[in-house]
This record gives structure tokens, C-alpha cells and sequence, in this order.
């Protein structure tokens, strides 16, 4: 069947797409096929293997979306995941990179509508169950039962030669009679013959225990009470094959591995959990309750013996992906485990997935399969991460995607977040208000800071009236409040009501809590933005020598104070200063950080574009180019601050006299901006005054006065006014304005 598919498959050639839908019961190996046919592929050389839990239409539209990001430049990462969607399946129809795309157990033909991947170079290969699922001109092939040849054979290459010395000598008598009881299905022949030669039985022994097992289930499982015919077959197979794991080396801990395994995303999760102390506390509470713990030698040895009865599939050099459970098999675990075992397997699988979530989510593929790992726990009945508070996990999986770059996806999940919150705890409940916190937070990321910053002033009535005006959580919204009020634009009134905070902190906390100190740095950063930067390079000297005394100098809060120190050196026009402290904050990152943490790539940029204020404009430009490739490598190809490179680069190319090349990258940020961020975005207004003005510096005026009337148009629209922007007008407001928009800019991305 497998080399019937891969034939299929080939015969579509490297122009003609092919499409090809294996149906079939569960249990059938439809699954698997699909496996070894995308193994195959991969060894054969194609060029993009794409691997889609198909589930829902939810499923296949984040996978794709997901997918469009990590393939060719124009990925869109702060659209929604609809428009990823389809800029990918638009990508897959012209790109000449050999592809092929698995859509594995699709429920409902209707999730496919619009969504079927062609393209010249393409090949789909889907499995369901429904036999309604083949677009016109797909190729359907059904994925049965084993034939009896097949079932003979499959046995015969799983328990070896009758006689050989690690086989019993009679291993294969009554083999048909037991494929037969079997059904032939070929998921419980693999959980059988484990059992059978782990065990070092025959297959009629095997079969005497089958029936006395199958007698017991009956009330679980009745036969004519499964949708798929398979479910009690699976069922029996199963308990036989857990019970000989349990016996295995250490004992009794393959059975509560399994029912982790069966609470995750069938399709993959990432072996690192099992190491986690969360998995191995459940796996000693739930068996052996009087011991102390299981060691991570005793879990992965328990996992490696549910691969060995073939009750989960292990590859331990498959990453994130490295453990998969049949769905089938998880349906016969679950189903009769008591709600309080399921629960409390839940909740510790989300413990190892909140512990395994990295701090910098540099790896989209990783971070895409843990996501899916929360929402497949999240599935499951009860209160195991309702309870009595949202798991920490819901909160690591809804701003994941931001974290990304995926910013209206961000938005979308904390939305989402609040209402599960407000209907599992109540509106007024603390994780309710932070999952308030966290929309309004991603909704002024995403460019929404009008609503950013109505959200948190609701937000900060509500925490006022259920905690009190002096409560840490309530101060906290207070001074959060403040930075999206300079956000938005009105920096003044930001450092006013900081000033006001800052005596309540002075008066509650004391001068040297890292409360104070935050609001010390928010207030200094828009004292500054607000028209004195002198003031604020007092303050920020001030604060480094405060923060380096109580937290250390190399504490991440320092070194922000640093960089912001830099910063308004600069600003005030010291520029030599600020190049020469950049410097020296550059190389302590390198050091503490890393060259590819985000901070050390922002203070990267910063530096190059105060290089570029002191008159070296081509150390800038240099500096900027290689910025710009090690952004779209870790942060990706359109992340906000990949296009904020890509624009102070343009700008920069202009100043070493390239006027129209300035225009050109100009002209290609601001197509993609508009693409990325819609039209309303502040930064969409700022690369239409570059283009306007490197379009009048190269001579293009006619087509400059378009492109200023848009700005105009487009800076009315966004409420905000030049002198809040950074938009100066008049013919060198471009360069008039360069020092405000980097304060402007960095002051707010602070705040993320």
C-alpha cells in the first residue's frame, strides 16, 4: 500500500500536481502510510515537507499559516493567521520548490473548502475516514484491514522465524485464527505482537488472553456501540499490551506514562516533558504513591517500553515532534480512566509543557507544536486547567504567537484567553484581569494604541475597585497606563502621571524596590520624549548607578537603563558618547546574552543608527545590512522590528548619497507595511514621509507630492498629529524629525 501511494504520488511527475486521499476506519495504518510516504520524500530530496493535523479548519489554517512564515521572503507575520493562510496557499501555486503536504486524519471535507494546496511543483496526500473527502480529479484509495496474506506476513516480519533463539519455537500457531479476532486491524496486530514477543508467548496463548480480556471490556466498549467498528478491538489490545509494559523495567510506571501520552496532541509532542518533575511526580504518585519520585532514567525507560508494545511511536531524534499516540489508542486509554486520574494527567503535562516553553521563542516550529499540545489539553473535560486558576501554560500559549511576530494572532488569543477566563473564574477573578492585561498589552503592539489604551484604563478602574488603589497589581496597571499614554503620543501627560506614581511607590515601597525604580525609568524615557532629553540623561545616570548598586550591573534592567542612557545622549548631541556607551553595552550582551538575543540585535540597530548620526553613514549602512539578515533569520522576514531595520537602512543608504536607492527600499517597506499592518498603523505613516522625502531628494517631485498628500491623509486618519510622530513638516523635516522618531520608537518598543 505504501509503495502503491509513493507510485501514485510519482506518476503527478515535478509539473502536474497530484492528489491523492487515503480513507479508512481507525486503526487501519492510514496514519502511518502517510509517515513512510513523507519519510520517503524527505530522503528523496524534496524540497518543503509539510506535516498538518487536519483535524478542524482552525488546525490547517494556523499550520499554513505558520508554514508561510518559515518559506520564502514576504512572510506576513503581523496579519491574521486567515491571510497567512492564504498567502501561502498563493506561494505553493507558482513557486517551482518541490513540495508535498500531508492533511492527516481530516474529519470534515467542508475544513478543505479553499483550502486545497496546487502549485506545478505540489503533492497532496490526505487521510480520513470519510469516503466523501477527493476533489475532483484526486486520486481515492482505501486503506483497509490486512488482508489474510497480510496479516501473515506482517506477523511473520514482527515475531521472526518460528525456532530462532529469541523466538519461542511455536510463536506463530493459530496466528490466522488470531489476526482474525483481531479484525486484522493492523494497529492492535502491532500492540499483539509486541505483547507476544516481549513476552515470549504464542500467538494461542495470546488469543486465550485476548478472549478473557475482551469478555471484561464489553461494558467499555460495546461492539455495536462503536462509531468505527474498532474501538473495542483496540480496547482489549491495548490492556494486554499496557499490563506486559508494566511489567517491564521499572515496573508498573508504563501504564500512568501512557495515560500523559494520551492527554497530548496525537500528533507529536516534544520528549523533553519526560524528564519534567511534573511527569515523573504523576508517574510515581499514580502507582507508587509511597515513593519519593521517579528518576528521569525510570521515565524515559518507561516511555521507550510503550514504544516497544508499540503503544506510542518514539522517535527520540524527532524533536518537537518526537512522541506520537494513535488517536484510537488515547480514546481506549481515556475513555474509562476516572476524571480525577485524567485531570491530574492534564494538569502535569501542562506543568512540562509551561516548564519546556523556552524564554526566547527563536524556534516557530517548536514553539507552533507546544501550542497545539496546550489547545489538545484543553479539549479535555474538567477543571485541571481552569482550576483553580488558568494554567500558566494558557497564558505561554496565547503570546506565543506575538512573541513571533504574529501579533494580530496574539491579539486573537488573549482575546479568547479573557472570554475562557471570565466563564471558568468570572469577570472580577485575578487571571480574568490578566488576561485583560495581556489584550490590552498586544493590542498597543499591534499598533491599536487608541484601544490599548481605553483597555487599560478599564482595566485599572476594575483592579482599583476589587483591590484596592494601593494594591502592588493596581499600581502596576497604574504605570502601565502611563507608557501606553506616551505611546499613543502624549509623552507629557505620560511623565506627569508617572510623577504622581512615583511618590506613591516612593511611599509605599521605598526608594529602592524595582518597582520605584521601573517607574524612575518610564518616567525619565518620557520626560524625555516630552521635549527634555537633558533631564533625562541625568535621571537615566542617576538610575544606572541605582540599579547596578541593588540589582547588579549586569541585570537585564540595568543594562535597559544603559541603553537608554545612550540614547538621549545622543538625543542631546553627544553623539560620540552614545557610539562609544553602545559600544560597551554591545559587547556586554554578546557576552551575557548572545549574539542572536533580541536585546543584543536592538542595541545592534541603535548603535548603527548613532554611528550614522556622528557622520559615519557607511559603517551605518554596513552595520544595518548585516542586521537586516540576522533579523529575518531569528526574528523573521517581515517581524516589525525586521521592517524597522530595513527602514533606517533605507534611510541611511540616502545619506551616503544614494537618493534614489533610498527611495526604492522605501517604496518596497511601504508595500509591505501596508500589507503587514494595515493602513492605519503609525509606522505606516512614517515610510510614507521617508518616501516622500528621498523621493523630492532624488528628484522625483511630482511623484513626492502624491506620496506627501497620502502621508497627510493618512497621518489625519491615525489621530495623531506631526509633532506627536516625529513628522516634521517642511523640506528637512525628514531629518529634523530623525531623533524624535528613534526616542518615539524605542521608548515604546520598551514597552514590549
Amino acid at each position: 500500500m505504501s509503495a502503491m501511494i509513493s507510485r501514485i504520488l510519482d506518476d503527478g511527475g515535478a509539473t502536474v500536481l497530484t492528489q491523492v486521499v487515503a480513507t479508512g476506519g481507525g486503526g487501519v495504518g492510514k496514519t502511518q502510510l502517510a509517515a513512510h510516504t513523507f519519510l520517503r520524500a524527505r530522503d528523496e530530496g524534496i524540497q518543503l515537507l509539510l506535516w498538518v493535523n487536519a483535524m478542524s479548519r482552525e488546525s490547517i489554517v494556523s499550520t499554513f499559516a505558520q508554514a508561510r512564515i518559515e518559506t520564502s521572503p514576504g512572510a506576513l507575520h503581523a496579519q491574521s493567521a486567515d491571510v497567512l493562510c492564504d498567502r501561502f496557499l498563493d506561494w505553493l501555486s507558482t513557486t517551482r520548490t518541490t513540495w508535498l503536504i500531508v492533511l492527516d486524519d481530516v474529519s470534515d471535507p467542508a475544513d478543505l473548502v479553499g483550502l486545497w494546496p496546487e502549485g506545478p511543483a505540489g503533492r497532496v496526500l490526505v487521510t480520513t475516514r470519510r469516503r466523501d473527502c477527493a476533489p475532483a480529479g484526486a486520486r481515492q484509495i482505501t486503506v483497509d484491514v490486512f488482508t489474510p496474506e497480510e496479516a501473515h506476513a506482517y506477523l511473520l516480519r514482527r515475531l521472526g522465524t518460528p525456532g530462532a533463539q529469541d523466538t519461542h519455537p511455536q510463536v506463530l500457531d493459530e496466528a490466522a485464527a488470531l489476526a482474525d479476532d483481531l479484525g486484522r486491524l493492523p494497529v492492535a496486530l502491532a500492540q499483539a505482537a509486541g505483547v507476544i514477543r516481549n513476552q515470549g508467548i504464542t500467538c494461542a496463548q495470546y488469543r486465550t488472553s485476548f478472549a478473557q480480556r475482551s469478555q471484561r471490556l464489553d461494558h467499555l466498549f460495546p461492539r455495536d456501540a462503536s462509531a468505527d467498528g474498532y474501538a473495542h478491538t483496540v480496547a482489549t489490545t491495548w490492556s494486554l499490551a499496557v499490563d506486559r509494559a508494566d511489567q517491564l523495567p521499572p515496573n508498573g510506571l508504563a501504564r500512568p506514562a501512557l495515560y500523559v501520552a494520551a492527554v497530548l496532541d496525537p500528533n507529536g509532542a516534544p520528549d523533553s516533558i519526560w524528564s519534567a518533575e511534573s511527569v515523573r511526580r504523576f508517574l510515581a504518585a499514580t502507582r507508587f504513591p509511597a515513593r519519593s519520585g521517579v528518576t528521569p532514567a525510570e521515565a524515559r525507560a518507561a516511555l521507550r517500553n510503550l514504544h516497544r508494545l508499540s503503544l506510542v511511536t518514539h522517535d527520540p531524534a524527532g524533536g518537537s515532534v518526537a512522541i506520537r499516540t494513535h488517536a484510537l489508542v488515547q480514546r481506549a486509554v481515556l475513555d474509562p480512566l476516572p476524571a480525577d486520574t485524567r485531570d491530574a494527567a492534564v494538569r502535569a503535562a501542562a506543568d512540562a509543557l509551561a516548564q519546556d516553553w523556552p524564554e526566547i521563542e527563536d524556534d516557530p516550529e517548536h514553539s507552533r507544536v507546544l501550542r497545539h499540545n496546550v489547545a489538545a489539553l484543553a479539549t479535555h473535560e474538567g477543571a485541571a486547567l481552569w482550576q483553580p486558576r488558568l494554567h500558566s501554560a494558557l497564558f505561554r500559549a496565547a503570546g506565543s504567537l506575538g512573541e513571533l511576530g504574529l501579533i494580530d494572532g496574539a491579539v486573537a488569543n488573549w482575546e479568547t484567553l479573557t472570554a475562557t477566563a471570565t466563564r471558568h473564574l468570572g469577570a472580577d477573578h485575578p487571571d480574568t484581569l490578566a488576561a485583560r492585561y495581556g489584550k490590552a498589552y498586544w493590542l498597543g503592539s499591534a499598533g491599536r494604541v487608541t484601544e490599548a489604551l481605553e483597555a487599560m484604563s478599564a482595566l485599572l478602574e476594575d483592579r482599583a475597585r476589587l483591590l484596592g488603589p494601593e494594591h502592588p497589581e493596581t499600581l502596576n496597571t497604574r504605570h502601565n497606563l502611563c507608557d501606553w499614554q506616551g505611546a499613543v503620543g502624549d509623552a507629557a501627560a505620560a511623565a506627569a502621571a508617572l510623577r504622581t506614581l512615583l511618590r506613591d511607590r516612593l511611599r509605599l515601597l521605598g526608594p529602592d524596590h524595582p518597582h520605584t525604580l521601573s517607574t524612575r525609568h518610564s518616567l525619565a524615557r518620557w520626560q524625555g520624549v516630552a521635549g527634555d532629553p537633558d533631564g533625562a540623561v541625568r535621571e537615566f545616570d542617576r538610575l544606572v548607578a541605582d540599579r547596578s548598586r541593588v540589582i547588579g550591573p549586569d541585570h537585564p534592567d540595568t543594562l535597559a537603563a544603559r541603553h537608554a542612557l545612550a540614547c538621549f545622549r545622543g538625543v542631546v548631541g553627544n553623539h560620540r558618547d552614545a557610539v562609544a556607551e553602545l559600544r560597551a553595552l554591545l559587547n556586554a550582551k554578546l557576552e551575557l546574552q548572545g549574539s542572536d538575543h533580541p536585546s543584543t540585535l536592538t542595541t545592534r540597530h541603535d548603535l548603527a543608527c548613532w554611528q550614522g548620526a556622528s557622520g559615519d553613514t557607511a559603517t551605518a549602512v554596513s552595520a544595518l545590512t548585516a542586521l537586516l539578515e540576522d533579523r529575518r533569520r531569528v526574528l523573521g522576514v517581515d517581524h516589525p522590528r525586521t521592517l524597522t531595520t530595513r527602514q533606517d537602512l533605507a534611510d541611511w543608504l540616502g545619506e551616503t548619497g544614494d537618493a534614489e536607492g533610498a527611495a526604492q527600499l522605501f517604496r518596497a517597506l511601504l508595500d509591505d507595511r501596508l500589507r503587514v499592518l494595515g493602513g492605519r498603523h503609525p509606522d505606516v505613516t512614517i515610510t510614507l514621509h521617508g518616501l516622500a522625502f528621498w523621493l523630492t531628494e532624488a528628484g522625483h517631485t511630482k511623484h513626492a507630492a502624491a506620496v506627501a498628500r497620502e502621508w497627510q491623509q493618512a497621518t489625519a486618519a491615525s489621530g495623531r498629529t506631526a509633532s506627536t510622530t516625529g513628522l516634521r513638516p517642511g523640506p528637512d523635516g525628514w531629518r529634523e524629525g530623525r531623533a524624535h522618531r528613534w526616542l518615539t520608537r524605542w521608548s515604546s518598543r520598551a514597552l514590549q
